[in-house]
């Protein structure tokens, strides 16, 4: 599952069937790397539309993750807390705007979003954009060295294929002329 995707994403209590709010944030152990929680706001009627207090939702008490919703036992899941709850972990949100470096020291580009399986929560990838005008890369997980505080580390064979994209294209070019 991509965190883009959970933005808005409901939470519904399997114990009354009740709309308790939306996802707006994911938490991330870099650690463990794997989703340590979710955060949102409460949703309610017009005076109340997201402005409830800020919960967190530990991927402990979730029931499941689907395309649709996330499903909680009941609202006792909910516990009211902010950054996470817990210290350690990294807003997905200040992830993303992570600059991307290799071991060597090649920018890479910047973290736009996450891959992690919806039923293990652990992360499979980074979705990093070079740029504009270039294509994102996905770098998967058993290629990324450190979620750092400052920068994300990948391993320096991420732009491997890069170079040999570039030199692929320049003999092209000589065969052509």
């Amino acid at each position: 599952m991509n965190t883009k995707r959970l933005k808005g994403l409901a939470v519904i209590s399997l114990a009354d069937g009740r709309k308790l709010g939306a996802i707006d944030e994911v938490y991330v152990d870099p650690g463990t790397r794997t989703v340590a929680s979710f955060g949102g706001r409460q949703t309610g009627g017009l005076l109340h539309a997201g402005g409830g207090p800020p919960w967190v939702v530990d991927v402990d008490a979730v029931h499941a993750l689907g395309a649709d919703a996330l499903t909680v036992p009941d609202a006792g899941a909910l516990r009211e807390a902010a950054g996470g709850g817990r210290t350690g972990v990294i807003a997905g949100e200040d992830l993303t705007k992570r600059k991307v470096l290799t071991e060597g020291g090649t920018y890479v580009g910047q973290v736009v979003s996450l891959d992690f399986d919806p039923t293990t929560y652990r992360l499979a990838a980074i979705e990093v954009s070079p740029g504009f005008f270039k294509s994102n890369k996905h770098v998967p997980d058993n290629q990324i060295t450190n979620l750092g505080s400052d920068v994300v580390i990948v391993s320096d064979t991420v732009c491997a294929a890069d170079a040999d994209d570039r030199m692929a294209m320049d003999e092209g070019a000589l065969v052509e002329e």
